[in-house]
């Protein structure tokens, strides 16, 4: 089916035929890009293992901080969280802060 439009003075004829050939081609060529590529993983910047004991636990953080929580409840620290960074010139864990979350509630 032939459309034309009057556009500007000048007879412009459209044709779904061509606007769906078209629209095909775009998709092939989205289909057939390629996809990006990322930078890959480097785990050689953090610490592929840490030794932890049982009666505690180790949260991420985010980028290279960690927190160690005491879960033990028969140690004297139960409750204590140790926030570390990792400091990658120098290869080992800095100590940010110690806090014990337990002694902000009054009932345990």
């Amino acid at each position: 089916m032939n459309v034309s439009r009057k556009q500007g003075g000048i007879k412009v004829k459209f044709d779904n035929s061509k606007i769906l050939l078209g629209i095909l081609i775009c998709l092939i060529i989205i289909a057939l890009k390629s996809p990006p590529e990322y930078p890959a993983y480097q785990p050689s910047h953090f610490p592929s293992s840490l030794d932890i004991y049982d009666g505690e636990r180790v949260v991420s953080m985010g980028e290279n901080k960690i927190a160690i929580v005491d879960t033990d409840i028969s140690s004297d620290t139960y409750g204590e969280v140790i926030v570390l960074e990792y400091n990658e010139t120098s290869g080992e864990f800095d100590l940010i802060g110690k806090d014990n979350y337990l002694e902000d509630f009054p009932n345990r």
